[in-house]
């Protein structure tokens, strides 16, 4: 940094020297292009030695904010235009897959906020950690750390979550993120995403539930959005309060949405058009579930014209990480998976091999 303000000085001087009788103006324009040119020629050189996530003279940030009660309302208060995902296993760094959900949503909605919810402390986080450096290049990021017992409190998921019966169902896990994303929605509205998303175009749609397959028998709890104080989320947090099924695995997700749009918006399975509420939109398949999940490895073969095509005329893809959590991510490859992180999160993939020896 200091050679490279030297240089510029120097030439500055010069150039001063040969120009003293001229007006102040000329001088001006002289330095204005000078530093144009200096800075061109950095970008372009700069990236060729694979320097393209840093520029020495812009410093990248990210808020790290530890949530509390008091602060409820400043960090997750109503915020219809947010965009939140959870990390509900608890630990302190998110995986690559992780990475290129939030990262390209991020890169493709640039104009609204990004939060990613974590159960963990500051005290635990690696400020130097490859997510946090690649998540510092959008300014629309925030990662937020919450005490999960202090986020129930004196809500109506309070009794449940105390109780504690979930901590003892074989799917504690899915359970309690179902949970969870729908106080987060009750609290403050947005759009809810799973974190195995590839986000490609721009949200602009509000008030909305997914389908995920043509025969339309299953609506979505993946990805979700809602106004603050919509109606259907204060339904769906009712019967979640009032009804926990321990023993079955999608009671609290899809199925329950899927109740609460048949008995409140006259839904019925297999017709799309049988909704009857005019305040929540339901999205064809192919918005977000271009590929059903029993085709689920098409994302992990080789990309050709006709699956690219089809996939491309989605806003997101949903790589359904519970089947295909233990398939690699072929960076370089002609993967259809590696295709869409090497477009739509640039920097994940950069820094694929950090992530690779990080877990």
């Amino acid at each position: 940094m200091e050679l490279f303000v030297t240089r510029t000085s120097s030439f500055f001087v010069q150039n001063m020297m040969h120009l003293r009788r001229k007006t102040f103006i000329k001088p001006m324009m002289v330095i204005l292009l000078v530093f144009a040119l200096l800075f061109a020629g950095y970008i372009v050189y700069g990236n060729r030695e694979g320097n393209r996530d840093t520029i020495p003279w812009i410093k990248k940030h990210i808020q790290i904010i530890q949530w509390t009660e008091n602060s409820d309302q400043q960090l997750l208060g109503p915020n219809n235009q947010r965009i939140y995902f959870h990390e509900t296993s608890g630990r302190n760094q998110l995986n690559m897959r992780q990475s290129c959900a939030v990262e390209s949503t991020a890169k493709e909605n640039p104009d609204r906020p990004i939060q990613l919810i974590m159960q963990t402390n500051i005290s635990s986080i690696n400020t130097h950690g490859t997510w946090l450096n690649v998540l510092s290049n959008y300014p629309n990021v925030a990662v937020i750390l919450i005490n999960e017992m202090d986020y129930f409190q004196d809500t109506p998921l309070e009794d449940w979550y105390r109780k504690g019966e979930w901590r003892q169902s074989p799917h504690k896990v899915e359970h309690f993120a179902d949970y969870i994303r729908m106080l987060s929605s009750l609290k403050g509205g947005g759009l809810y995403m799973d974190l195995d998303f590839v986000t490609m175009k721009r949200f602009d749609i509000s008030n909305f539930l997914a389908v995920e397959d043509a025969s339309v028998e299953t609506i979505s709890s993946g990805i979700f959005h809602f106004d603050y104080g919509h109606r259907l989320i204060s339904e769906i947090v009712k019967e979640l309060a009032a009804h926990y099924q321990p023993t079955v695995w999608s009671a609290h997700g899809p199925t329950l949405i899927f109740t609460i749009m048949s008995r409140i918006c006259g839904m019925k399975s297999g017709q799309p058009l049988s909704n009857e509420c005019q305040d929540v939109a339901l999205m064809p398949y192919n918005f977000v579930y271009p590929i059903h999940y029993p085709q689920w490895r098409i994302y992990f073969q080789k990309s050709t014209r006709n699956v690219m095509q089809w996939i491309n005329g989605s806003y997101a893809v949903h790589v359904w990480n519970k089947m295909s959590h233990l398939e690699p991510l072929l960076i370089g490859s002609d993967q259809v998976y590696a295709t869409l992180a090497t477009r739509h999160c640039p920097f994940t993939v950069a820094r694929a091999a950090e992530f690779i020896s990080s877990f």
